[in-house]
């Protein structure tokens, strides 16, 4: 019996996913990717390319299924990744056939790694991980479950993501350096001292702009 995956979410992010595993034959080949659906709690603004079969709570694992959840907040990423798995769902882990992925890698389940990405060795990464287009991330780097990595970032050497922490488009963690649970650094910004849990950090050099509960 061939797979049904099932994406969680028919956001952008999701019609994204739909895309880069559409282009991925070898994945869809390793997977035994038959079908492709989607949850969905309501008609999104723009049309998904394959069926909405249920909501999240509406939705009952199959035999067959595997999940990938594409909702792009860590926090509202949990919260329905926790219901799911509560129901028996299996959750799949996608790797981009244009992902580079180097020596002692590991990758959590539900993780997604978009394309263009390239991982070099000695990594680490947590369950239900968001690795957008084109990011770089360099040896020993850790990064925890439910983290959003968006598109063009640069993780140098030894740095660290904690869980459910969001980075925007195009920021740059030296090497060593921390970001906290929680933490959500600013598009663009460059990440010269650690930033603590929970914090909102912007700019050149990243400094505190608020907080997050």
């Amino acid at each position: 019996m061939s797979t049904r995956l099932v994406i969680v979410g028919a956001g952008g992010f999701g019609r994204e996913v739909h895309t880069w595993v559409d282009s991925s034959p070898a994945y869809r080949e390793q997977e035994d990717i038959g079908s492709i659906v989607f949850l969905n709690d309501y008609e999104p603004e723009v049309p998904v390319r394959a069926p909405i079969i249920a909501t999240f709570d509406g939705y009952e694992p199959g035999q067959g299924d595997l999940v990938l959840c594409a909702i792009g907040d860590p926090a509202a990423r949990r919260v329905v990744v926790e219901r799911l798995a509560a129901r028996g769902a299996r959750f799949a882990t996608f790797v981009h056939d244009r992902t580079i992925i180097g020596a002692n890698v590991t990758v959590g389940p539900g993780s997604i790694l978009c394309p263009g990405s390239i991982f070099s060795s000695d990594i680490r990464l947590g369950s239900h991980v968001h690795v957008n287009l084109n990011c770089v991330v360099g040896h020993d780097v850790t990064i925890g479950d439910f983290a959003t990595i968006s598109p063009a970032c640069n993780l140098l050497g030894a740095a660290t993501v904690e869980n459910s922490a969001f980075l925007g488009t195009a920021v740059t963690i030296l090497p060593g350096k921390q970001v906290g649970a929680g933490a959500v650094v600013g598009a663009g910004s460059l990440v010269l001292k650690n930033v603590a849990t929970g914090s909102t950090v912007f700019g050149n050099p990243a400094r505190p702009i608020g907080e997050r509960r």
